[in-house]
């Protein structure tokens, strides 16, 4: 602009137009305070350079170059880590925590020495399994003690109607609790899906704001880095920019066996679906038409699977084994001999499905009148040596259950699944403060503080002001030079 009045005056105006930009960007971050995917802006102003005059160099003002966007992109991505692996161990915990509450008895950590307290109560003061395991065999005990008891033979039904149901009962909720985190699984792949979908919309809207000039779409890159932290809770994902792409990332992911070592799930405008196949003996991950085979590392997705697959899993098959020894050993025991010693005390047809905590059930037609305390055919009344063989089994080491006898494989079951919530537990904590001090960095960075956005408003409202002063001045100069020097 030429050194003159008219100069100075323009040079005033664009002045004014910064400094009003100035203003209006520490209002939008004061607005924007409580928004937990924002990252605080600031108006970059700087001068065009400068004119030789008869005096010498003098400025051509300043202008608007552009705004900066507060954000570091190592934290972004060390944050997307973070939130995944945070994300799988509150999933396992949440997970674990079900599976505690299924059990019907506490699992005590004081200590950090997981155990059973086979003493709690609870379906209305029926105990756990450990503790209806102890009161089956003392039944039989009972009964040894006198074995023409019809009310010790009734006892004795009743503890093993109850041992059938809680095993039942607690087969049924951990199998119940397999299928709601499949379908937690299902549903957390879908909003991934459409998270996805949502990026390659974004990475094509700021590719058109950016068309002109790089890195002004702020909001735009905004929304899109909160959709990749929520993507990075479900599941681990890394990102790249996409050089001379006006802003473009692409979000990938390993692969399985491939011949590419990532896979894109979002390349620029475009994306693709993962999917999620639960129905073989280990769930499958894959991308695209050709079914390429992926990875989860961590997130949600990850977490709920490798509880439900690990140490929910390992309870499940431990309770099944369970109820396998007991319908085989006291079968075994119970229908040796010849009739009317050839029935089953646990029925046993042949299925296999009767050897698992989820079918076991008592032999039909059990009842007091039938049930016996002896194999000898002569069925004397005081002959008490089936139901004490049966009886002295809660002592024997079973080489199905690990050379154990029953209440100590049980208690060994449930103590695996409680060390293995204790061992998640303590891996949340770690992460948590590792997770909440990076938080607490990119705060520092990219957050807006009220103070400071205060500061900032009064300095360009300040400067707003001086320069209008400037331009009256300059205008009162003008109508000297216009009207009155005549």
């Amino acid at each position: 602009m030429a050194s003159n009045i008219l100069g100075n005056l323009a040079n005033a105006s664009k002045a004014l137009t910064a400094h009003r930009f100035g203003v209006t960007t520490a209002g939008n971050n004061m607005a924007n305070v409580n928004n937990p995917d924002y990252a605080r802006q600031r108006v970059v102003i700087g001068e065009d350079g400068v004119v030789q005059t008869m005096a010498g160099p003098q400025g051509t003002g300043i202008e608007i170059q552009g705004f900066e966007h507060m954000r570091d992109k190592v934290l972004d991505r060390e944050l997307l880590r973070e939130s995944s692996l945070n994300a799988s161990l509150s999933a396992q915990q949440a997970a674990m925590s079900k599976a505690e509450s299924n059990l019907g008895q506490e699992i005590s950590r004081s200590g950090d020495s997981p155990f059973i307290d086979g003493a709690t109560a609870d379906d209305g003061g029926i105990g756990g399994i450990a503790e209806t395991i102890n009161n089956f065999f003392n039944a039989f005990h009972s009964l040894s003690a006198n074995p023409g008891s019809d009310a010790e033979k009734e006892s004795l039904l009743q503890k093993a109607d109850i041992l059938v149901e809680k095993l039942n009962v607690t087969s049924e909720r951990f199998s119940d609790l397999h299928d709601d985190l499949a379908l937690q699984v299902r549903t957390d792949v879908g909003s991934a899906n459409q998270m996805l979908e949502e990026i390659a919309r974004l990475n094509a809207e700021i590719s058109r704001a950016e068309s002109s000039k790089a890195g002004q779409a702020l909001a735009l890159r905004d929304q899109r880095q909160g959709v990749l932290e929520d993507l990075s809770k479900i599941m681990q994902i890394k990102t790249e920019e996409i050089p001379n792409s006006a802003g473009q990332i692409r979000v990938y992911v390993p692969t399985v066996g491939g011949e590419s070592p990532t896979l894109d799930l979002v390349e620029r405008g475009r994306f693709k679906e993962v999917d999620f196949d639960d129905s073989g003996a280990a769930p499958i991950f894959t991308v695209g038409d050709d079914k390429v085979q992926i990875e989860i590392k961590s997130g949600r997705v990850q977490g709920a699977l490798a509880a439900r697959d690990g140490a929910i899993a390992d309870y499940r098959r431990g309770l099944d084994g369970l109820a396998n020894e007991l319908v085989t050993q006291i079968n075994g025991l119970y229908n040796t001999g010849v009739a009317p010693a050839t029935t089953n005390f646990f029925a046993d047809t042949g299925d296999a499905a009767e050897l698992t905590a989820a079918g076991i059930k008592l032999a039909s037609g059990l009842d007091a009148s039938t049930l016996r305390t002896t194999n000898d055919p002569d069925q004397n009344l005081g002959d008490n040596s089936l139901v004490l063989a049966i009886a002295e089994l809660d002592q024997k080491k079973i080489a199905g259950l690990g050379n154990r006898d029953f209440a100590s494989f049980y208690r060994s079951t449930v103590t695996d699944l409680g060390e293995n919530v204790a061992k998640v537990d303590a891996r949340l904590q770690d992460e948590e403060i590792v997770f909440k001090n990076l938080k607490a960095q990119r705060e520092a960075v990219s957050g807006v503080n009220l103070d400071e956005e205060m500061t900032d408003m009064m300095k360009y409202q300040r400067a707003f002001e001086a320069t209008g002063k400037l331009i009256r001045a300059i205008d009162e100069m003008l109508d000297v030079i216009v009207n009155r020097l005549v």
